[in-house]
C-alpha cells in the first residue's frame, strides 16, 4: 500500500509548508513590532519636517480653450489633418499641428509677450516687470544675487537692451516656457487648451490672455505680410501725390491772382494748364486713396487664427501642494522596517558554529 503512495518532490511546497511560512512571518512581525512602528514614525517625522521646511506656495491655474480656425483657407482639410496628426508629409504651416504648439512657446513669442504693457489696477506696467515682482523668481532663482532683486526693464525694444537686461530676459523666457502648457483637450477633439500655473492670480490671468493675443498678432503679421507691404506702397504713392497736388494748387492760386491783374494771354494759358494738371493730380490722388481704403478693408476681412471656446475663470482655480513627503516617509519607513525584520530573522535563525 505504501509503495503506491505518491512522493512529493523536495522542491514543491505543500499547503502545510505555506501555512508554516505565514506563521513564521506573523511571528517575526509580532516579535519585532517595535521596529514596525518606530521606523515608519521616524520616516513620517522626516517627511513632515520636509513638508514644513520646503513649503511651496499655492499656485493659480489659468486656462483658455480655443479652436484653431486660421491657416490657409484653401487647404482647411489639410490643416485639420495636420492638426490631428494625419497625413504622410509634415505640414510646413507653423500655425497647425505640433508646429503651432512649438510656436506658442518659442522665444520670439514669449519675448514679445513679456514686453507688452498691461493695465494693472489702472496703472500701466510692463508684463516682464510684473512677472519679476509677482512670480517668485526673486525667492527661487535670484535670492543669492542681490543686484537682480532691484532690476526692472526700462526699455520695450530688445534691440536697445544692455547685456544684463538681455540675460534677464532670457531667464524670464526660459522660466515662462516651463510654466506654459498647450495641448489638445482630447484625441477626438480639435479644441486646444492654453494654461499656466503661477503664484499670483492676476499674473496667471494676464499671462494667458496676452499670450493668446500675441500669437494672433504674429499670425496676422505673417498672413498679411504681402498685403501690408502693398498697403505701404499705396499709402506712399498717395502721400507723394498729395504733396505734388498741394504744390500745384498753391501755384494755381498764385497764377489766378496774377492773371486777374494782367491782361496778357500767356498768363491765362499758364493758368489753364495748371488747372488741367491740378485736376489730373486730384483724379490720381482720389484713385490712390480709394486703393488704400480697399486694401485696409481686405486686412480687416482676414480670417481669424482661432475661436475662443472658454475664457479664463474668475476667480481662478487654486492648486495647493499636497503633503506628499510625509506619506512617502511613512511608506519608506514601512519598507525599511520589513527589510530590517527580514534580515534580522534570517541571521538569527543561522546556527552558530560550536568551538571544537
Amino acid at each position: 500500500m505504501s509503495q503506491n503512495t505518491p512522493q512529493v518532490p523536495d522542491d514543491q511546497l505543500t499547503p502545510r509548508d505555506v501555512i508554516e511560512k505565514f506563521i513564521d512571518i506573523k511571528n517575526a512581525l509580532v516579535k519585532n513590532w517595535k521596529a514596525l512602528i518606530i521606523i515608519p514614525l521616524i520616516g513620517f517625522g522626516i517627511g513632515y519636517a520636509l513638508d514644513l521646511y520646503l513649503k511651496v506656495p499655492n499656485k493659480y491655474e489659468a486656462e483658455v480653450v480655443f479652436n484653431l480656425g486660421g491657416g490657409s483657407q484653401s487647404s482647411s482639410f489639410g490643416d485639420m489633418a495636420g492638426l490631428l496628426g494625419l497625413g504622410n508629409a509634415p505640414d510646413a504651416n507653423i500655425f497647425t499641428g505640433e508646429n503651432f504648439f512649438y510656436f506658442v512657446k518659442s522665444r520670439p513669442v514669449l519675448e514679445r509677450n513679456l514686453m507688452k504693457e498691461v493695465d494693472l489696477h489702472g496703472k500701466k506696467i510692463l508684463l516682464a516687470n510684473f512677472y519679476i515682482d509677482s512670480s517668485g523668481i526673486k525667492e527661487d532663482d535670484w535670492k543669492d544675487n542681490p543686484e537682480r532683486l532691484k532690476f526692472h526693464f526700462t526699455e520695450r525694444n530688445p534691440e536697445k537692451f544692455t547685456r544684463e537686461a538681455r540675460i534677464v530676459l532670457n531667464e524670464l523666457v526660459t522660466r515662462t516656457a516651463s510654466e506654459t502648457d498647450i495641448a489638445t483637450l482630447d484625441r477626438k477633439s480639435s479644441f486646444i487648451a492654453l494654461s499656466t500655473q503661477m503664484e499670483n492670480e492676476n499674473l496667471a490671468g494676464l499671462w494667458v490672455t496676452h499670450l493668446l493675443e500675441t500669437v494672433e498678432e504674429m499670425y496676422t503679421e505673417n498672413q498679411t505680410q504681402k498685403t501690408r507691404k502693398t498697403l505701404r506702397l499705396l499709402q506712399g504713392r498717395a502721400d507723394s501725390l498729395a504733396r505734388v497736388l498741394g504744390k500745384t494748387e498753391h501755384q494755381l492760386a498764385r497764377q489766378m491772382d496774377y492773371s486777374e491783374q494782367i491782361i496778357y494771354p500767356e498768363a491765362k494759358i499758364a493758368t489753364n494748364s495748371t488747372e488741367r494738371k491740378s485736376s489730373f493730380l486730384q483724379t490720381l490722388y482720389y484713385e490712390a486713396m480709394s486703393s488704400v481704403e480697399k486694401m485696409r478693408v481686405s486686412l480687416v476681412r482676414e480670417a481669424p487664427l482661432f475661436t475662443k471656446i472658454e475664457d479664463i475663470k474668475v476667480p481662478l482655480d487654486v492648486k495647493a501642494e499636497s503633503k506628499t513627503r510625509a506619506k512617502i516617509g511613512v511608506l519608506a519607513g514601512i519598507m525599511i522596517a520589513l527589510v530590517f525584520i527580514y534580515f534580522k530573522t534570517v541571521f538569527s535563525s543561522v546556527p552558530k558554529k560550536e568551538n571544537i
